[in-house]
């Protein structure tokens, strides 16, 4: 069964962009190799960790939105394991993604 999950990931902030874009790209490679599909991803930026992780005080927020196959998540999940660059990640199944341009019914003045 196809589900939604919501990826975000913690990379630390001291590496020099090239070596962030390569922990982005092999995020995305993972994804899409074990049958995911990325619909969108966003970049929050550098932002002041509310405590210490690994003693980095900053880490670069990225979040994906993918749709995959619920038995494929433990395999994703795996290779972000032992990434020493990748601070903390968070996987959210939802029932419904919000994208760009979608409205959510519960904002629309009555």
């Amino acid at each position: 069964m196809i589900r939604n999950y919501e990826f975000c990931f913690l990379i630390r902030a001291d590496l020099p962009e090239e070596e962030i874009n390569k922990e982005i790209d092999f995020i995305e490679r993972s994804i899409l190799r074990d049958g995911g599909e990325i619909l969108k991803k966003e970049n929050w930026g550098r932002k002041t960790l509310a405590y210490p992780i690994k003693k980095k005080e900053e880490a670069i927020y990225y979040l994906f939105y993918i749709k995959s196959p619920a038995e494929n998540i433990s395999k994703i999940k795996g290779n972000f394991f032992m990434r020493e660059n990748i601070l903390r990640y968070l996987i959210l199944q939802r029932k419904k993604l919000k994208l760009e341009g979608e409205i959510d019914a519960g904002s629309i003045p009555k």
